[in-house]
């Protein structure tokens, strides 16, 4: 679909620039036919070329600073884990004790699903659209976010995170992809962990009506500025502060569960009050699909 409308868009320039063309041509009949300035047909020509010009000139910057924020992504989402596999493989061949050696295979391993997880990422962006590639079924959200929540246990309880998780009690099941909407909600409550400082709080909670429910995750962290709002669910998009914070994010994530949530006819957004006020995400996924 984005290659027809492309093909569109530069069909009809084209045709805009020769039938621009085409009144320069006959300037003096028209100007003489509609009592015009023979001025204002030259005029607009040469004001739409030079937007043409200025709109390709933004699009080679925009195509060139795209092109190395990638490149420095996936250098270091990939250098750093096979920095470390290589690291500790050299170290195994050592004469080291034996609890050494399974911590290295341990971080062995660790770098390996790192890996592995974003090339399951970067796999998705094809995945997600492809509806053939969902396999619906009625789940309980409650199990998937207590699954969710002892991934990042340890995390929450070293940042000594005040967590408040509600009990859902008398919620439907969901009609749901159970990977896909377990990846969203991993997603949310990991940036949630991530970005909340040293005992900070994090709200789990959900709204539920006759057609929907509405979960969301509330967190005291970085929060959003004006434009992180806008940006913060595009491919590769993040933040100064997210980079500092959480060096090993690439921003596909969000990108692919906004893609995931509209395709169980729900949505997922965010609110926050700036930087440094919290952000919370709201998923609404309906009960009947």
């Amino acid at each position: 679909m984005s290659k027809i409308l492309k093909i569109l868009k530069v069909a009809f320039i084209i045709i805009y620039i020769i039938s621009i063309f085409i009144l320069i041509t006959i300037n003096n009949k028209i100007t003489v036919s509609y009592n015009i300035p023979t001025w204002i047909i030259p005029t607009i020509f040469f004001v739409s070329i030079l937007y043409i010009c200025l709109r390709y000139i933004y699009f080679i910057i925009k195509e060139n600073n795209f092109e190395e924020e990638i490149i420095l992504i996936f250098n270091h989402a990939f250098r750093t884990p096979l920095t470390n596999i290589i690291w500790h493989s050299k170290e195994l061949e050592k004469n080291i004790p034996q609890n050494e050696k399974h911590l290295y295979l341990q971080n062995i391993n660790n770098s390996a699903n790192k890996i592995l997880s974003i090339v399951d990422i970067l796999i998705g962006i094809k995945d997600v659209k492809n509806t053939s590639g969902y396999f619906f079924e009625a789940i309980s959200i409650r199990e998937i976010l207590e699954k969710s929540i002892k991934k990042y246990r340890d995390k929450i309880n070293k940042k000594n995170i005040n967590f408040q998780f509600s009990e859902l009690k008398d919620i439907p099941l969901l009609t749901i992809d159970l990977n896909k909407i377990s990846f969203v909600i991993d997603t949310v409550l990991e940036n949630a962990v991530n970005y909340t400082k040293q005992n900070g709080r994090i709200i789990i909670d959900c709204i539920s009506d006759s057609n929907k429910l509405i979960l969301y995750i509330s967190d005291d962290g970085i929060g959003l500025s004006y434009y992180d709002k806008f940006m913060i669910f595009s491919k590769f998009y993040r933040n100064k502060i997210a980079k500092l914070m959480n060096t090993d994010g690439i921003g596909l994530r969000l990108y692919l569960s906004r893609q995931i949530i509209k395709r169980h006819n729900g949505k997922i957004y965010a609110k926050s009050n700036g930087l440094n006020e919290g952000v919370t995400f709201f998923i609404e996924i309906p009960f009947n699909k």
